[in-house]
């Protein structure tokens, strides 16, 4: 397969996730500002740090079987057996663990209401295990477009039963509920979807090698989570569930636009990045062409909810939600430095993954007391010194890791060059608008904001980038790639 094929199986995939993850953001946002008309801050703030302990659950849960499936290169059948046994047995185990914990960790965030909650939530783990195997599978094929079903059924049953007990009065446990709903519908459909099916073989000489290499994947997947979530456990440990519900709405703004997409595309990089280097293709050029297309997105939409935070807020949570506006401005500046922090993908996908370890573990000791000592202050400090710590630190992860896989920063930075300029000249746009439109409405500020932002962003860009429309046609049309 040439690089060009990978290219364009790549971009399929990705598009194909992206699709399925932002209908199933915008479902979810639906069904939060639904949600938001009738349940407080404090009920989101309730399930908020249960289900931050849950993450924590399944990012080390399998113990990086999942992530081994998705990189072996051979014997698919055998390495996908070994995933499964071992995702069922750790789902039981967790399930027992998290039974026991529940009363230490709702003690931790001093709320004793939350000891039944992580408990109901418990049975998850052995729910979602259940299918770790099929979602690896559909994830090593690039098939996408199978996988956007599950993942679909998921948000819809879960906002669905959400919805349908809130408004009968079941307050936070209608969040509860409506997540086991959707978690049980994702697994069913994922066995619906993946034709794959567990066998009574136990291929004995996988285990070992599998788990090692999935060792240093959970140690990074932990540590990311640790630094990822490190802001709402704070929050929520030292401000309180109603400042962490708060806190909590601000993030689903980013997580419905920005995030999706960065989380969409590392999906499809990550198997993308492993088939390129096992077939001794060009790595360099892909991870800079796919920095170059992925900033030229992630950028300006971060600066744009940083402009238009407040109206956005108003506008889809109403008033008493308008304390998560300043959160949200904070925020989006954070998402835009994770955009720039993709070169992680390559180094899993070559088999780099004790250098990603020592890279997180150097980002994770710095921001920790900075977010412990921000929560002194408010939400919004605790927002501020993730972005302040988060810069710094995706500035010496890609100095750091450019080195290791031989990419000049100067390539980086060309790859990042009109994304920059193109977002500047839109911020001068928002700023401006902003100014002139504070006495209008906050739906037609939105409406305004959003319109003029996309017109001159895609105007500049392609004033200062015409060559990255000349790529995007290429791939999307299997058009002659040129040099642009």
């Amino acid at each position: 397969m040439t690089d060009s094929d990978v290219g364009r199986k790549t971009f399929r995939a990705a598009a194909w996730a992206f699709v399925s993850a932002t209908g199933k953001r915008m479902l979810t946002l639906a069904g939060i500002t639904l949600l938001a008309r009738v349940l407080a801050p404090r009920d989101f703030g309730l399930i908020g740090f249960a289900m931050v302990y849950l993450t924590f659950v399944e990012v080390i849960g399998d113990f990086g079987a999942a992530s081994a499936l998705v990189y072996w290169p051979d014997r698919r059948d055998d390495a996908a057996q070994v995933t499964f046994i071992i995702s069922v047995l750790a789902g039981i185990f967790w399930c027992v663990v998290s039974l026991i914990l529940a009363p230490y960790v709702a003690q931790f965030f001093h709320e004793p209401d939350g000891t039944a909650v992580i408990r109901a939530l418990s049975v998850t783990t052995i729910i979602k295990f259940l299918g770790n195997a099929h979602d690896a599978l559909a994830q090593k094929d690039l098939r996408f477009r199978a996988r956007s079903i599950p993942e679909m059924a998921l948000t819809g049953i879960k906002a669905i039963v959400a919805l349908a007990l809130a408004y009968l009065g079941f307050g936070a446990w209608s969040l509860v509920w409506g997540h086991v709903a959707g978690i049980t519908a994702a697994t069913v459909l994922l066995w619906v979807v993946v034709p794959w099916r567990p066998t009574l073989s136990v291929p004995r000489d996988l285990f070992r090698p599998m788990l090692q290499y999935g060792r240093n994947i959970v140690a990074v997947e932990l540590l990311s989570a640790m630094m990822f979530d490190l802001d709402v456990v704070v929050v929520g440990r030292f401000l309180g569930v109603t400042a962490l519900g708060l806190y909590q709405m601000a993030e689903r703004i980013p997580q419905s636009t920005v995030m999706v997409l960065l989380w969409t595309t590392s999906q499809a990089l990550f198997p993308a990045f492993s088939k390129v280097h096992a077939d001794k293709g060009d790595l360099r050029n892909a991870f800079l062409l796919a920095t170059r297309f992925l900033s030229a997105v992630t950028l300006p939409a971060s600066i744009g909810l940083a402009f238009l935070a407040r109206p956005i807020v108003l506008v889809f949570f109403g008033a008493r939600w308008a304390g998560a506006a300043p959160i949200l401005s904070i925020l989006a500046i954070y998402v835009g430095f994770r955009g720039a922090d993709e070169v992680t993908n390559v180094l899993k996908a070559t088999g780099r993954t004790s250098a990603l370890v020592w890279l997180i573990v150097l980002k994770t000791v710095i921001l920790a007391p900075s977010v412990v000592i921000a929560a002194r202050f408010s939400a919004s400090a605790v927002a501020l010194a993730l972005a302040i710590v988060y810069g710094i630190g995706t500035v010496v992860t890609t100095v750091i890791a450019a080195h290791l896989i031989d990419v000049s920063l100067l390539s980086i930075a060309a790859a990042y060059r009109g994304s920059v300029g193109a977002s500047a000249i839109m911020s001068v746009v928002l700023f401006g608008w902003m100014h002139w439109s504070s006495s209008l409405g906050s739906l037609t500020q939105l409406a305004g904001g959003l319109t003029f932002g996309v017109v001159t962003y895609v105007a500049a860009l392609r004033l200062v980038d015409p060559g990255i429309f000349v790529r995007l046609r290429g791939i999307v049309f299997r058009k002659p790639l040129v040099a642009t």
